[in-house]
């Protein structure tokens, strides 16, 4: 599975096999780049039959990086230590350390990984073969709807187990060389970790969204892109979608994996990177562009959302 989908993507972003990393062992295959337009590694274990794999991304590119394939089935779950970018479809954005779930394939997936920020995360990746034969022999036929369970993960104040299962997967120096046992023991302890929580979590078992909400819905998300530093009010919203307000709500979350306010606060996030960018602009200026009044409220949320305040993110881009 990692083969033929990573090393096409690595070669064209320059980058090149080399030995492992410290803190990583002879069951890791890692790539390196050295060059202008990307610095660091990415490193990955698959062991065949490849029905799961664990990946680490460590680099840091200086131009945005449109990530765009076509991958095999398979769920995933990430916890990103630094990111700024977002996801295409669903909108929503890739925040500095927050854990990330997503279940691919049937289509080309899409985003973007902001240049200048480092990209740091570790995964975990099954694919559904994997995911049927651990529920087949834990649960018995008792849990089905795991592609919902992994898709429900994207809220950076939520799963700590997860984000701390993840993390110590992260290499260090001097770290003890594992085998394989070692690894697949951590897959299976973050499968069952996401089948707990979902089964725990009333509303990650809600009703099925139907077609008409969600062409519905899709416009709303179209109008918040629009307007998102606008003053949105729930009601407005829950007019042009033709719900109430509780139903737009509950909807709109099980849809986009975020609420309406996450939603909102990320398309302003992601319009402040394009205008601090641009550097005719003060940081106060930007804020009021995007919707904030309060500078330093401005400030906070943005390094929450990307890792950094907004001068330092200028800094390292040189703006």
């Amino acid at each position: 599975m990692r083969e033929s989908l990573h090393s096409p993507m690595l070669r064209s972003a320059g980058f090149a096999q080399a030995l492992p990393a410290q803190g990583l062992g002879g069951l890791w295959s890692s790539w390196r780049c050295e060059g202008p337009e990307c610095t660091g590694w990415f490193h990955f274990l698959s062991p065949g039959p490849a029905l799961w794999s664990i990946t680490i991304h460590d680099f840091i590119m200086r131009g945005d990086y449109i990530m765009d394939v076509e991958p095999p089935s398979y769920l995933t779950v990430t916890w990103f230590k630094s990111i700024a970018g977002e996801e295409f479809s669903p909108r929503r954005r890739l925040r500095p350390n927050s854990v990330w779930g997503q279940s691919i394939g049937g289509g080309p997936w899409k985003g973007v990984a902001r240049g200048g920020v480092p990209v740091q995360s570790v995964s975990i990746e099954v694919t559904p073969e994997f995911s049927a034969q651990f529920l087949d022999g834990h649960y018995a036929g008792r849990f089905r709807d795991v592609e919902r369970a992994f898709a429900g993960l994207g809220a950076a104040d939520e799963f700590p187990e997860m984000r701390a299962l993840l993390s110590r997967l992260w290499p260090r120096p001097g770290d003890p060389e594992h085998g394989g046992l070692y690894y697949e023991g951590k897959v299976l302890q973050a499968m069952g970790l996401i089948v707990e929580r979902s089964r725990r979590d009333p509303a990650a078992e809600g009703r099925p969204v139907s077609p008409a909400d969600r062409d519905r819905l899709r416009d709303v998300a179209g109008y918040i892109d629009d307007h998102c530093s606008a003053d949105l009010r729930i009601g407005d919203l829950a007019r042009i979608a033709c719900m109430s307000p509780t139903k737009f709500k509950e909807t709109f979350k099980r849809l986009n994996g975020q609420t309406v306010f996450r939603y909102v606060q990320g398309r302003r996030m992601s319009r402040a990177e394009l205008l601090l960018r641009q550097g005719n602009l003060t940081i106060e200026q930007v804020g009021r562009s995007v919707g904030y009044t309060c500078a330093s409220r401005f400030s906070a949320l943005f390094k929450r959302e990307v890792g950094m305040l907004p001068s330092e993110y200028r800094r390292r881009l040189g703006v």
